[in-house]
């Protein structure tokens, strides 16, 4: 195998291009890691205030929402099934 780094190519988004051209911020090892604590915070704190609602609203909308298909397909087997027996006699 070579040696030779491999090279992505260029993205097509002018934004990440322009993002990636932006200098590099120059900081010493304490703000470097007060700035990752900080980051870690916030980052806890916007997963860790969700409130018991919300957390069942996403259960029960994952649970209806089977319930709910499931059901219709019943309906239309149950219908489907007695218009081919109505259609046979």
């Amino acid at each position: 195998m070579s040696d030779t780094p491999i090279q992505e190519p260029e993205p097509t988004d002018p934004l990440l291009t322009a993002l990636r051209h932006l200098p590099a911020r120059a900081m010493d090892g304490s703000a470097e890691a007060r700035l990752q604590r900080q980051a870690r915070a916030a980052y806890v704190r916007g997963f860790e205030g969700s409130s018991w609602h919300a957390s069942a609203s996403g259960l029960v909308g994952r649970v209806a929402v089977p319930v709910f298909l499931a059901g219709i397909v019943g309906l239309y087997m149950t219908w489907a099934i007695a218009a081919a027996t109505a259609l046979v006699h």
